[in-house]
């Protein structure tokens, strides 16, 4: 049996009609709030308010090959190993986890 950590990162993907091809991507704990965030990005760019979410799915980031990038920074999902959950993939690389 699989058993999901409560306290881990899940990531939420949104998809909107007409931007089928650029889901939005939430890190949250919980679906309530990835609703939320979601809530507040429609506020934030005010032009998806009318545009119907047509998809909603889950994943679980995967050590060493779920990537994300940050301020231009190509980083890699390290779980438990910074505080953010995010390393910058060129330091992880040199780690040499394999």
């Amino acid at each position: 049996m699989f058993i999901v950590e409560k306290n881990i990162i899940r990531l939420y993907k949104y998809k909107f009609l007409g931007f089928e091809d650029k889901p939005i991507t939430i890190e949250a704990h919980t679906k309530l709030e990835a609703r939320q965030k979601l809530t507040y990005f429609i506020e934030k760019y005010p032009h998806f308010k009318n545009i119907p979410v047509i998809s909603e799915s889950l994943s679980l980031p995967i050590f060493g090959g779920t990537l994300k990038v940050i301020d231009g920074i190509t980083n890699v999902w390290v779980g438990n190993l910074t505080q953010s959950g995010w390393m910058n993939f060129e330091e992880f690389k040199k780690l040499n986890y394999d």
